[in-house]
């Protein structure tokens, strides 16, 4: 006779459900690296939230990232936001320089 893989008893779950936080899906997640000494804030973006018509050009590969693609911005801790610049993930991966 074949095994059966459902459970034997339900068990009521009596754990609550944490509400999912849209804000934080729509701006994607934010974490800290460290590359060659240098802190740089990080941050996931599906790019679907920019306006039409604009594209970033990824410092690493020197290609364009159009809207709609889902990419990573980055920033160096110590000069803030306004050096950050938008790379392809697997580009951050292997960047090692400095953020110009």
């Amino acid at each position: 006779m074949p095994r059966s893989n459902r459970p034997k008893r339900s068990r009521p779950r009596t754990d609550e459900v944490e509400e999912l936080d849209l804000n934080t899906v729509r701006l994607g997640l934010r974490k800290s690296e460290i590359k060659r000494g240098v802190e740089y804030t990080t941050q996931t973006s599906v790019g679907a939230n920019a306006d039409d018509g604009k594209t970033w050009v990824c410092p690493h590969c020197h290609l364009q990232i159009s809207k709609g693609i889902s990419h990573l911005v980055a920033w160096d801790e110590i000069r803030g936001v306004e050096t950050r610049r938008h790379f392809h993930n697997a580009c951050w991966k292997s960047f090692q320089g400095p953020l110009l």
